[in-house]
C-alpha cells in the first residue's frame, strides 16, 4: 500500500494528476490523506474505489502535532511507502517517515523558489517564502526520492533546496488521449456562451497573476484593433479573479473576455476553440498545455522552460513571455499559416510522452525500484538508466 498526503483535494493541476495516476495502477493499492479542508475532487476519487481520509487540520507550521494525526491513522494500514506532494505534506511527511522508517517520495510539481515569483512579492511576503525554502532544504535529506513532473522543476529545486541530481526522476504529467483524441460537439456551448462565427482564443488555467491572463487580455484588447470578430474564452477559477474582472470592466471587453469558471467540459471547450493561448510566467509541466496538444488545438505559448518541454516552434506558436506586444502579434500571427503540420507534430509529441498509461506504469516501476533498492550499499539512488529520464 502507497500512503499518499496532501494538503487538499481541490482542482489543481497536482491533485488532478494524482487522481489520473493512481486510478490506473495495477500493482500497488493507494490510499490518500487530505490534511485540510477542501476536497472538490473527492467523489472523483471515490468513484475510482481510492480510499480518502480527511482530516481537516488547521493549515499551519504545526508540522509535528499534524505527523501525529496522520499517524493515528496509516497505523492501521499495512504501509510500505509514503508520497507525498506540496510543501505542508512534504513536511509532515518527512517527520513520519524518519519515524515509521519508511521509505519516503516527495513530488516537485511547481516551480517554487523562482526568482521571478520573489520579484513580484513585498518585502514581508519574500521573508516568508525565504523562511520556507530555508525549512524546505533543512529537511529535504530526509527523503529517498524525488519525482519531478519536468527538466526545468529538477533542476531548480535541486539547486534550491540542494538536492543531488541522482535523486530526482522526472516522470512527465499524462494526460488520457482517449478523452482529447476524439471529435466531440460543441455546438451547444457555442450556443450557451453566444459566439456565433467568431474566432475563439481559448486559455484554461487558474487564476493567478503567475498564470499571465492579465497579459492575455491586454493583448486581446491591442488584437482587436485590427480584428474585430473574435472571442476569449478563460476556464479556471482563483484569487485573481477580481482582477480580471476590473481589468475586462476597464477595456469594455465585458461581452468579448468571458470567465467561465471552473469548468467539466474542457475537451468540448478545446474542440470549439481556434487557439489555445497559455501565457503563464513559471509554473510546474503544464497540464492544460497537453490537453491542447493532444486535442489537435492550434497553440499559443510563452517561452518560459517549462512550456517548451511541451511545444517548440516547429509545433506551436511561441512568444517570449511577459511581452504583451509580441503575444498581440503572435495572436494576428496565428490567422495567416497552415497548422497543419505543427498540430499534428503537437500531437505525436504528446502521445509519445504524456499519455497517462504510460505514466501510470513508470510510477510503478519507480515504486518497486526504490522498494527494491532501498537496503542496498547505494541507498536509493537512481540506476543509470532512470537517471537518464
Amino acid at each position: 500500500m502507497i500512503v499518499f498526503i496532501i494538503d487538499t483535494l481541490e482542482t489543481r493541476g497536482a491533485e488532478k494528476s494524482l487522481l489520473a495516476i493512481t486510478s490506473r495502477f495495477e500493482k500497488y493499492q493507494p490510499i490518500f490523506i487530505q490534511l485540510f479542508a477542501g476536497d472538490t475532487l473527492k467523489s472523483q476519487f471515490e468513484e475510482k474505489e481510492i480510499k480518502i481520509i480527511s482530516l481537516n487540520l488547521k493549515p499551519d507550521y504545526n508540522f509535528k502535532s499534524m505527523a501525529l494525526s496522520v499517524e493515528k491513522v496509516i497505523e492501521n494500514f499495512d504501509v510500505h511507502l509514503i508520497h507525498s506532494t506540496l510543501f505542508r505534506s512534504d513536511q509532515v511527511a518527512r517527520i513520519l517517515a524518519k519515524k515509521l522508517d519508511l521509505p519516503l517520495i516527495n513530488s516537485l510539481v511547481n516551480n517554487s523558489y523562482a526568482k521571478v515569483r520573489y520579484q513580484k512579492l513585498t518585502i514581508i511576503q519574500k521573508m516568508k517564502l525565504k523562511y520556507i525554502e530555508n525549512l524546505d532544504r533543512r529537511s529535504a535529506n530526509k527523503v529517498n526520492l524525488f519525482i519531478s513532473n519536468s527538466h526545468a522543476i529538477k533542476r531548480s529545486n535541486a539547486k534550491a533546496l540542494n538536492i543531488p541530481l541522482n535523486k530526482i526522476k522526472v516522470i512527465f504529467r499524462g494526460r488520457d488521449l482517449q478523452v482529447f483524441n476524439q471529435k466531440v460537439r460543441s455546438d451547444d456551448i457555442r450556443r450557451d456562451l453566444k459566439i456565433s462565427n467568431e474566432k475563439v482564443f481559448l486559455n484554461v488555467s487558474r487564476l493567478l497573476d503567475r498564470k499571465g491572463q492579465l497579459d492575455l487580455i491586454e493583448a486581446f484588447h491591442q488584437y482587436r484593433r485590427t480584428e474585430k470578430n473574435a472571442v476569449l474564452l478563460i476556464a479556471g477559477d482563483g484569487q485573481y479573479r477580481d482582477a480580471l474582472v476590473q481589468r475586462i470592466n476597464e477595456l469594455n471587453l465585458n461581452s468579448k473576455v468571458k470567465l467561465l469558471g471552473n469548468r467539466s467540459d474542457i475537451p468540448e471547450l478545446l474542440q470549439l476553440a481556434d487557439y489555445f493561448v497559455f501565457p503563464s510566467h513559471y509554473e510546474g509541466l503544464p497540464g492544460a498545455l497537453i490537453e491542447a496538444m493532444m486535442s489537435k488545438t492550434p497553440i499559443i505559448a510563452s517561452d518560459i522552460p517549462e512550456n517548451l518541454e511541451c511545444v517548440s516552434t516547429e509545433n506551436s506558436l511561441i512568444f517570449p513571455v511577459g511581452n504583451v506586444g509580441a503575444l498581440t502579434n503572435t495572436m494576428l500571427e496565428a490567422q495567416g499559416i497552415d497548422w497543419t503540420q505543427k498540430i499534428e507534430k503537437a500531437y505525436q509529441f504528446a502521445a509519445e510522452n504524456f499519455d497517462i498509461n504510460k505514466i501510470a506504469e513508470e510510477y510503478e516501476s519507480t515504486y518497486d525500484e526504490l522498494l527494491v533498492n532501498r537496503n542496498s550499499p547505494k541507498g536509493c539512488e537512481l540506476t543509470a538508466k532512470a537517471q537518464r529520464r
